[in-house]
């Protein structure tokens, strides 16, 4: 969502929901929102009638939001439609698909979904289909390996599902107090965590695929897997409320309508890797149990 201006702090945005014409913008001056190309109200007019509650200054200066903008609600809505489809998804696969197809169904759906994620990705803004679809694919695979992982251990479906819950619950409850806000280092730390995780993984798929340790713990250091999933999953949370702000910046943008498909994108993208790491911990603590 950060390759966008509408969701950029301080950006300069095409100005198509406000009136007065020109682009909004923030004058260094004073921090104050005005729009270029319509007379600046940024200061008090001694003239009368030009001041800050003029009606002149407040038709032509200042930002009035239109239909066709995005609200914070508009987002909510499309990121809950995206989460259904998943767990609908999820939930049809888990019940009609044998346990022995289920790797096999997993694999390219997973795949489907890494190709169509990486497209949004790369994307300023995304619609209902991609959306849509990379929210089905991926509630097909992450259905297909919980169901895997249910039969070897009972119960780690609902412990995982619990767990995710409780995460994204106490995450959207830090944001929406205020308790926790991001810093734009701990955005570069947090992104810098998930490109060396994301080598990390790729490292050890290669290792485990030769007959080495999994370093995530199966087979391998069980410590070291729980340590790496458990911070992981907090880089998750904090990525959440990163996603969370983005949304709440695309409104103070007054980004178009359309673009709560892309916050409600990034936001599902977020959830379902929680959802992944906190499955891997559970089965993590299931395997380790047994034995």
């Amino acid at each position: 969502m950060s390759k966008n201006p509408y969701f950029q702090k301080g950006a300069t945005t095409p100005n198509t929901s406000y009136l007065g014409g020109g682009n909004v913008a923030t004058d260094s001056r004073v921090g104050s929102s005005y729009q270029q190309g319509a007379p600046y109200s940024g200061y008090q007019n001694t003239q009368p009638g030009m001041g800050y509650d003029s009606p002149y200054a407040q038709s032509n200066a200042y930002p009035v939001a239109s239909e066709s903008s995005m609200t914070y609600d508009d987002a909510m809505v499309k990121t809950a439609i995206l989460l259904a489809v998943s767990i609908i998804a999820g939930s049809i696969t888990m019940v009609f698909v044998p346990m022995q197809t289920a790797l096999a169904v997993m694999l390219p759906a997973s795949i489907g979904a890494f190709i169509v994620g990486m497209i949004g990705a790369f994307k300023q803004s995304v619609g209902p289909g991609i959306s849509i679809t990379y929210s089905a694919l991926q509630g097909v695979a992450l259905g297909a390996i919980t169901k895997f992982f249910d039969n070897f251990y009972p119960g780690v479906a609902f412990q995982a599902i619990l767990g995710t819950t409780i995460v994204v619950g106490v995450t959207v409850f830090l944001h929406m107090s205020g308790r926790v806000r991001t810093t734009p280092r701990g955005r570069k730390i947090a992104m810098s965590i998930l490109f060396a995780y994301v080598i990390f993984g790729i490292i050890n798929l290669i290792i485990s695929a030769f007959g080495g340790p999994n370093l995530r713990g199966f087979g391998g250091n069980l410590t070291l897997g729980l340590i790496l999933g458990l911070g992981i999953i907090l880089v998750a949370a904090y990525i959440l409320i990163m996603d969370l702000e983005t949304a709440q910046l695309a409104v103070e943008n007054r980004a178009p309508k359309s673009f709560s498909w892309t916050v409600g994108f990034g936001i599902v993208m977020t959830v379902l890797w929680i959802y992944i790491e906190v499955l891997r911990v559970v089965v993590l603590i299931a395997n380790a149990m047994r034995d």
